[in-house]
């Protein structure tokens, strides 16, 4: 028996003698609950220790919403606009079933919706499916002809609750694209996530699968799911949310001031077994304070290391007595309120380094780091929000001098989509006049060395790095969305971007000005 079975059964052997505690499954990233809780947070209606370390489950989201009802009552300075009441009283309706559960009165109205819904003593399933088209029109100097991309996607859910302790999650998609240049399919994690051709149509299909346990003192979830770590709204520099689903066994504690979490994954990789470690501690130092520390290791090309699977070792120690073969990383963030309706963060992440060599010129240090804030309703424009973030990533950072251990999965990386020797600036306007519709704009200027995360450093250019060296691609992007929710669960959305880009593809005097166009249907039942 391999020792990724016996994990798998020693954590199903320990989950049968536990007595039952009320679970709910993860809310996906994808969400859109998840920006209205941000903002409310940024207001100041609650403050949630664990609100940097993504997924949270349905039922923390509930208990959030219990708080943000709680704080209105209790502070008569603190009001909701008819938007935002709107907008909780729909989140409400769609987890009344964990309101419930939390010794709530059941609320009026119909509740969440579902295709099919089992009940039994205290067991429940739920079948929900989803239904999505997106249309993307490309045109300018670099697509010629005009590129048009139509991707439908088909969809379905299932999440139940058994015996109270015990939840899971099932969603699987598959998405017909038509209009791509490839000419034949894709099953190399080193070219990206797999893609069948049939006929004249490619196919892509992704599935989060898991369980997960509600235990006295912490949760255990085991499968496939995806995460997100950190305060960035563009990227996040650890884990990011755009990294493809892996397997994964989770384990999640919160005890007052402190929340731990700790992930231990497999990665898809074209070179052999591939694996992730990687733990989180958060703490509140204050109400309007937070601070969290990281660590993230990337092994691969033999067996699950026990001193990884570890939740509590301290990885870079381990890395030592394992050889130092592997790519050991770690990450501080910070998130402060310090004003009502007025959030900044700043996260570090350093790949490698030392204190004894100029941090910004020895090729050794390889850091990255992101700032940023939000300001809702600024100058009292009520409904609004208004962002901006800054990443910058030195050179080399997320590489290896071992390929198999790449920061990445596929050929994607597991932290910031920028890759090494880049930078970002990011600015967003947000405004919601009334519950279903929403406009959004936004600038962005992206600046990309010829550097990949594929490329390790070499001996052979000294010890002196130098930022955003060689052939430099400049990108600015200015654009708009205008998102509506038809009715409930189903929204129409149509995005418009112009793009300007300097040097393209980091070829010198390859200029071009194009325009992307986005249409979207997404509907959820």
């Amino acid at each position: 028996m391999n020792r990724t079975a016996l994990i798998i059964m020693l954590c199903l052997f320990i989950c049968s003698y536990t007595p039952g505690f009320a679970q709910a499954v993860n809310l996906p990233l994808d969400h859109w609950a998840y920006e209205f809780l941000e903002r409310m947070e940024t207001r100041g209606f609650y403050r949630y220790l664990g609100g940097r370390t993504l997924p949270l489950s349905r039922t923390e989201i509930a208990k959030i919403f219990i708080d943000i009802e709680e704080s209105q009552k209790n502070n008569a300075q603190k009001k909701l606009s008819a938007t935002e009441r709107a907008l909780l009283e729909q989140f409400k309706s769609e987890f009344s079933e964990e309101l419930l559960l939390l010794e709530h009165k059941q609320l009026p109205g119909t509740g969440e919706r579902h295709l099919f819904t089992w009940r039994e003593d205290d067991n429940t399933i739920h079948a929900d499916f989803d239904i999505e088209q997106i249309l993307d029109i490309k045109k300018g100097e670099q697509y010629d002809p005009t590129e048009r991309l139509s991707h439908t996607t088909l969809g379905g859910a299932l999440r139940g609750r058994l015996k109270g302790s015990l939840g899971f999650h099932i969603r699987v998609r598959n998405t017909m694209h038509r209009g791509m240049t490839e000419t034949k399919g894709n099953f190399d994690p080193s070219k990206g996530l797999p893609l069948n051709l049939t006929g004249k149509s490619f196919y892509s299909d992704e599935a989060i699968a898991y369980f997960v346990w509600k235990l006295p003192w912490f949760e255990l979830e085991v499968g496939r799911d995806n995460a997100k770590w950190g305060p960035g709204y563009r990227g996040s520099l650890v884990l990011s949310a755009e990294n493809p689903l892996f397997d994964m066994i989770k384990l999640k504690a919160q005890f007052r001031r402190f929340q731990f979490t700790s992930i231990h994954g497999n990665l898809n990789s074209s070179l052999g077994q591939k694996y992730i470690a990687a733990h989180r501690l958060e703490l509140k130092v204050c109400p309007w304070l937070f601070v969290a520390g990281s660590e993230a290791v990337i092994y691969g090309n033999r067996g699950i290391e026990f001193q990884y699977l570890n939740p509590l070792m301290p990885y870079h120690v381990a890395e030592h007595h394992l050889g130092d073969l592997d790519n050991n990383t770690m990450g501080f963030d910070i998130a402060a309120f310090p004003l009502q309706n007025l959030k900044t963060y700043f996260e570090l992440f350093l790949d490698d380094y030392t204190l004894s060599k100029n941090p910004f010129t020895y090729y050794g240090n390889k850091f990255a780091f992101l700032a940023g804030g939000a300001w809702v309703d600024p100058f009292g424009l009520e409904n609004s929000e208004f962002r901006l973030e800054y990443a910058r990533l030195e050179p080399w950072v997320y590489t290896h001098k071992d390929t198999i251990n790449i920061y990445e999965n596929y050929n994607q990386s597991i932290g910031h989509w920028l890759g090494p020797d880049a930078d970002d600036w990011f600015a967003e306007i947000n405004y919601r006049p009334i519950r279903d519709l929403k406009f959004t704009f936004s600038f962005e200027r992206v600046r990309n060395s010829p550097a990949t995360i594929t490329e390790s450093y070499n001996r052979l250019l000294g010890e002196r790095k130098h930022f955003l060296s060689g052939i430099i691609e400049h990108q600015r992007t200015f654009g708009f969305k205008i998102s509506d929710q038809l009715f409930r669960d189903t929204f129409l959305s149509l995005s418009i971007f112009y793009v300007h880009t300097k040097n393209v593809q980091n070829t010198e005097n390859q200029n071009s000005r194009d325009t992307l166009a986005s249409f979207e249907f997404k509907m959820n039942y």
